[in-house]
C-alpha cells in the first residue's frame, strides 16, 4: 500500500496575503489491494491503519471498490459475496462499509461503495447526454477519468462528527490484482 504525498499549502494561502486563510490541504490516499487471494484481511487491515491515523488525530474516510459489474451489493448471492450492510441513506453495500463505519466511527453513504457497474453507468449516462461531445468513448481516458473523478469527490466529503473534510481517504480495492476485471483502477 502507498500513500502519496503531497507538499503541504503556502502559508498565507494562495493570495500570500497577510491574514488570507490557507489553502485546504490535498487529501491523502492510502489504497491497500489484493494479492493473489480474495477475502483475507483487507478491510480489517485498512480499518486498523485507519484507527491508528485517528489516534493521531488525522481526519479518515473510506471507500471500498468492488471490480463487479452489479451496481450494488443488495441482489448478490451472500454465500457467494458475503452479507450486504445497509448505510444510513438506504445503500445495499458490501459488509466491509459497516466494518469502516464501526472501526472509525463514520457514517459512509451509498457513494463510498464504487462498483464497475457505477462507473459505467455514470460513463454511459455522459455519453447519452453528450458530455464527451461526440468523441469515441473509450477505457482509457473515459473511465479511468471517471473513477478518478468519483474517488476526488467522494474523499472530499465529511462523514465524521466534526464536519469537517477527510485528512486521508483509506481505499480498499477487492479482489485481486490479477483478476481483469480490477486492470481500469490500478
Amino acid at each position: 500500500a502507498a500513500m502519496a504525498h503531497h507538499a503541504p499549502a503556502a502559508a498565507g494561502g494562495a493570495a500570500g496575503g497577510a491574514g488570507a486563510e490557507p489553502a485546504p490541504a490535498a487529501v491523502k490516499y492510502l489504497v491497500l489491494t489484493g494479492g493473489t487471494v480474495s477475502g483475507l484481511g483487507k478491510c480489517t487491515a485498512l480499518s486498523s491503519m485507519g484507527v491508528v491515523l485517528r489516534s493521531h488525530g488525522l481526519r479518515v474516510t473510506a471507500i471500498k471498490i468492488d471490480p463487479y459489474l452489479n451496481l450494488n451489493a443488495g441482489t448478490m448471492n451472500p454465500f457467494e459475496h458475503g452479507e450486504v450492510f445497509v448505510l444510513q441513506d438506504g445503500g445495499e453495500v458490501d459488509l466491509d462499509l459497516g466494518n469502516y463505519e464501526r472501526f472509525l466511527d463514520l457514517t459512509l453513504t451509498s457513494s463510498h461503495h464504487m462498483t464497475s457497474g457505477k462507473i459505467f453507468e455514470q460513463v454511459i449516462k455522459r455519453e447519452r447526454t453528450g458530455h464527451y461531445l461526440g468523441k469515441t468513448v473509450q477505457m482509457v481516458p473515459h473511465v479511468t477519468d471517471a473513477i478518478q473523478d468519483w474517488i476526488a469527490d467522494v474523499a472530499s466529503k465529511p462523514v465524521d462528527a466534526t464536519g469537517l473534510p477527510p485528512e486521508v481517504c483509506l481505499i480498499e480495492l477487492g479482489g485481486t490484482v490479477g483478476d481483469m476485471e480490477t486492470a481500469m483502477y490500478l
